[in-house]
């Protein structure tokens, strides 16, 4: 399926528009947000597919986390953790789908790719 027929949201710092041309390049919508609160109110009222979240934004407070709450919207969503430097361990956060280190767009496109494959 064409990339323009899935929803991203990207929840980023606004430094971090490479990522934002590289998805939309490919031809995905993409809805940026800079807050977790935000990024969960597109998810709750939009039809979306996938969210991206930038290590900074991956706030766990009491065992909880903004990928958990996601994943309560629809268990469907795929959301994948973008981080800084290497990938240590293999162990996923909690309602995380997939993690990748941050300048690294073919690996996130391909991720995305592969999570997507059902839509």
């Amino acid at each position: 399926m064409k990339g323009s027929q899935i929803t991203i949201v990207l929840l980023a710092d606004r430094r971090h528009s490479q990522t934002a041309k590289a998805l939309k390049g490919l031809g995905y919508r993409l809805v940026t947000t800079f807050t977790p609160d935000h990024a969960v109110a597109i998810c709750v009222n939009n039809p979306v597919d996938a969210v991206i979240l930038d290590q900074e934004h991956f706030i766990q407070t009491e065992g909880w986390s903004v990928a958990q709450s996601l994943k309560l919207i629809r268990r469907s969503l795929c959301v994948v953790l973008v981080v800084r430097g290497k990938i240590v361990g293999s162990d996923l956060p909690a309602g995380v789908d997939a993690v990748v280190t941050d300048h690294d767009a073919l690996a996130l496109t391909t991720t995305l790719k592969h999570l997507l494959k059902g839509f």
